[in-house]
């Protein structure tokens, strides 16, 4: 297979990738990025975070800063807000490109373009966190950048500047996940300086250099803090309580389980790889020994973590995907026109025929949503079937069925949370009546104790307005839950009140 098919089927996975960010309501912690940010761009404070007017600790603030920017200049939306990880996906992505051609695929632009390829159709990657508003696939790409950078200094001799970026790595590590970063950038920059023989290296001068890398972006972030005690006591919890010491059982059955997840997550190639092994042993180079280093040492602290998840792991996706086009671009039959391929086309073929049936059969969502997404990805499925026909292979082929099975998990999981979720909806029907509000910015109420950030993002994104725990014109409550002052109902839905004080 060469460079150019790999290049066509690369640029069919762009608008698989941003297929699902408009239908796909929010899901996990998307509406907690998307209030902190508004709210630090409503209150003028990029430091101290808030939810509702009040304090948030459980983050810092650099993918939250990354929302507000793209946002504020784009305009609010969970489109602009998810594009932040599917740019940083195909950022990571060259990054793959690079390494791999540094490290095994010298003079190898095709295997290079395989492992892209691996590591952009890799299961959750794909279909979940390669294109949310969740902190996951821009730390990726940043962990990834940063390994990246600190090798090609070390090659170069600039001893004392990969010291320098391995600080600052650090601490922007630390200013988008938490406590986690002084073990990531730390542990895999000490495996590149024993790679490149330098090891004695952290006991000379240049660890100056590192550690003002780290403390000097640092410093500026702890000063503005308001309260800065509370905010790192919170960090040291969030990062320590799925600890094998802070988890009081299931440290086997993690130990067991945890890896079984991993293999799913890394489908479909966690299945092809130990075939392609089996078939041809790949020799133990100081290249791969250095990858499987990167892999095991970033893995490790999850493995052992009982509360870990199994999206902490994506840090280590692009070596894996590295290690995966090296040991497929060994298994020559995966790339032969031969029965598999047939197979896998017709596969594609009744899982669009589904996912078109989906489409219709949840009509109303669509059409409420937008049809067009739906039509144009289909109308660039079948342009790229009908061009790559007389090409297709059994990789071209999977790459496709993996496209079509995307679209399919979208049409079918998308109408679904929205009924289950409707905060969406609520808050399109809402901000019909708070628009209509002579104030610039309304301030709208919120009175239940129990939070629905889902709920308060759409209506920050939605009314023009804010969402805050103070009085204001508006106020949105449960059914039952009503004001003690004087108020009139606008509007109800779904169990919600909104309305208006007196």
């Amino acid at each position: 297979m060469n460079s150019k098919k790999l290049i066509f089927l690369l640029f069919l996975l762009v608008p698989i990738y941003f297929y699902g960010i408009h239908y796909l309501p929010f899901r996990g912690e998307e509406p907690n990025r998307i209030l902190t940010a508004y709210e630090m761009v409503y209150f003028h404070d990029f430091f101290n975070l808030t939810h509702l007017g009040e304090p948030y600790y459980n983050k810092p603030p650099l993918f939250m800063w990354l929302i507000a920017l793209s946002s504020s200049i784009f305009g609010w939306s969970q489109e602009v807000a998810r594009t932040i990880s599917v740019i940083s996906s195909f950022l990571t992505a060259l990054l793959v490109f690079l390494f791999s051609k540094e490290l095994l695929f010298r003079d190898d632009n095709k295997n290079a373009l395989l492992a892209v390829l691996i590591f952009l159709t890799l299961g959750d990657l794909l279909f979940f966190y390669g294109f949310l508003a969740e902190i996951d696939a821009f730390l990726m790409f940043l962990n990834t950048l940063g390994i990246f950078v600190l090798y090609k200094l070390l090659k170069k001799g600039k001893d004392f500047w990969a010291f320098t970026f391995a600080g600052i790595f650090t601490a922007l590590s630390f200013l988008t996940k938490g406590l986690p970063a002084f073990y990531h950038i730390p542990i895999s920059f000490l495996i590149l300086l024993f790679y490149f023989g330098r090891f004695k290296r952290i006991f000379s001068t240049n660890l100056l250099g590192g550690l003002f890398g780290l403390f000097a972006p640092l410093t500026v972030w702890y000063i503005n803090l308001k309260h800065p005690l509370p905010y790192l006591q919170t960090l040291w919890h969030e990062s320590f309580n799925r600890t094998p010491i802070a988890e009081k059982g299931g440290f086997f059955k993690h130990l067991l389980l945890y890896p079984l997840l991993n293999l799913k997550q890394t489908l479909p190639y966690s299945i092809i790889a130990p075939f392609a092994l089996f078939k041809n042993k790949i020799p133990a180079s100081r290249e791969i020994l250095l990858l499987l280093a990167l892999i095991g040492f970033n893995y490790l602290p999850y493995w052992i973590s009982p509360g870990a998840r199994g999206r902490y792991i994506m840090l280590i996706f692009p070596f894996l995907a590295i290690v995966f086009a090296l040991l497929l671009s060994k298994l020559n039959s995966l790339f032969n026109r031969n029965l598999i391929t047939y197979t896998i086309l017709g596969t594609s073929l009744i899982s669009f025929l589904l996912s078109a049936f989906l489409f219709f059969d949840h009509f109303e969502f669509f059409n409420f949503y937008g049809i067009y997404p739906f039509l144009g990805i289909s109308l660039i499925l079948l342009l790229f079937s009908v061009f790559y026909w007389k090409r297709f292979n059994n990789f071209g082929a999977l790459i496709l069925l993996l496209a079509i099975l995307k679209v399919g998990y979208i049409n079918y999981i998308a109408p679904l949370k929205d009924k289950s979720h409707p905060e969406r909806q609520i808050a399109l029907e809402f901000s019909k009546f708070i628009n209509r509000s002579p104030q610039k910015e309304p301030v709208i109420t919120y009175l239940p104790e129990h939070i629905d950030m889902e709920l308060c993002a759409y209506l920050d994104i939605y009314s023009k307005g804010i969402v805050l725990r103070k009085e204001g014109t508006f106020f949105i409550t449960r059914e039952g839950k009503m004001p003690k002052r004087p108020y009139k109902i606008l509007d109800t839905s779904h169990g919600w009140v909104l309305g208006a004080f007196k």
